[in-house]
């Protein structure tokens, strides 16, 4: 049986979620929309503008016609309520902090010298987070951090299963990152970016059916959303297509196995392909992800060797989505990473690969988009995931 705490509980997020969606709306609106009386309305909003979610944004219009007092308008209280995201790769994390709406208001960027152990890599971490939290300014009024993280993570007991590209044996984030001071709330670098995108963008997809996420990054990750939610078992999201096999005798991918798509698909693919069509030559000493995202923007200006190297990159990634349009029928399938800054010459490349491969009944009824972050995604993905825990916590 639903105790009252429940109940309340629930209308509290019925009505931030409508608050959400409307941006600006009355207490009249709010009871119309919810079906919610308007003493229950009065009651939670005032909670609510106590707890700092909601504040009162000035007079609106009456009604048409129906004179009257004018309306007293609501929104997200954007001062008191602050959010912190980290992202976290190998060789660099980025740090933000936003209000309740996702607006950025902090935002830094810090490079590894190379491949760390744990402790040295976390403490850099906090570091970092320390001096940003009190140099900023925003001691006390942070209300929840969101973690993303590449690789597999069980976000029930915080712990980094598989931490690819690291090197690293399983680590428990909560040893590493439990003094940060707010509740902190893990996730996966793709199941974040896909949070993201249905968080802040809600207008674009469908609350019910399945969206999936395939970020194309140091490697390939994946993630599956049904109905508005993460598909997980046991706190772990589903979706790693990068390790799924496309070449029984193929190419060593970095979990040790061969033929994975994310042998094929990756930052560092992208970079060798492009070399290879200039006769061989090393490397380049740049960042390797610096250089696949500028070999994307030469691809979308017509430079032949960074069109064709983009081109083999997303013929490979078409055909592993043409293996999840078969295995799922999604609604959409949303691509993110530094593939994304050549959509125009990757966009028809991977919807004829999906033709190809896909059933005919089923690639017709999935929409191939690419997200609204490129790869920031995990960063903005943090942010959301910290905001919309800490909504459904009232």
């Amino acid at each position: 049986m639903t105790s009252l705490n429940e109940v309340k509980s629930n209308n509290k997020k019925l009505i931030l979620d409508l608050v959400k969606s409307k941006k600006v709306i009355s207490r009249a609106d709010l009871s119309r929309l919810s079906s919610l009386t308007r003493a229950t309305i009065s009651s939670l909003t005032s909670e609510l503008i106590d707890e700092g979610f909601l504040e009162e944004r000035g007079i609106g219009d009456s009604k048409k016609g129906r004179g009257g007092r004018r309306p007293v308008l609501l929104s997200f209280d954007t001062k008191k309520r602050l959010i912190a995201g980290i992202d976290l790769h190998w060789d660099h994390f980025q740090i933000a902090v936003s209000n309740i709406t996702g607006e950025i208001l902090v935002e830094e960027t810090h490079q590894f010298p190379g491949r760390l152990a744990p402790d040295e890599y976390f403490g850099k971490v906090n570091s970092v987070f320390t001096d940003i939290y009190e140099r900023n300014g925003i001691s006390g009024s942070l209300s929840g951090i969101g973690v993303s993280l590449y690789g597999v993570v069980d976000t029930l007991n915080g712990v980094l299963k598989f931490p690819s590209h690291m090197h690293w044996p399983q680590i428990d984030l909560k040893e590493y990152l439990g003094e940060l001071p707010a509740p902190v709330f893990w996730e996966s670098r793709s199941a974040a970016s896909l949070v993201a995108e249905t968080w802040f963008h809600q207008e674009l997809y469908t609350k019910k059916g399945v969206i999936v996420f395939i970020n194309v990054i140091e490697g390939i990750g994946g993630a599956v959303m049904m109905n508005g939610e993460i598909l997980k078992n046991k706190g772990i999201s589903t979706g790693e297509i990068g390790h799924t096999t496309v070449d029984l005798d193929g190419e060593l991918c970095t979990c040790g196995r061969r033929g994975c798509l994310e042998a094929y698909v990756s930052d560092k693919k992208l970079v060798e392909s492009y070399v290879d069509l200039l006769d061989n030559l090393h490397l380049p000493k740049e960042s390797i992800r610096d250089m696949a995202r500028e070999i994307s923007r030469m691809a979308l200006l017509g430079e032949l060797p960074a069109v064709k190297a983009v081109q083999k990159t997303a013929k490979f990634l078409g055909v592993g989505i043409g293996n999840v349009i078969n295995f799922l029928s999604p609604n959409y399938v949303i691509i993110g990473g530094f593939i994304t800054e050549a959509w125009s010459v990757v966009e028809p490349i991977i919807k004829e690969e999906v033709a190809h491969r896909a059933l005919p009944g089923l690639s017709i009824s999935t929409e191939v988009v690419k997200n609204n972050y490129g790869d920031r995604s995990g960063l903005v993905g943090a942010i959301a995931v910290a905001i919309r825990e800490r909504i459904r916590k009232v």
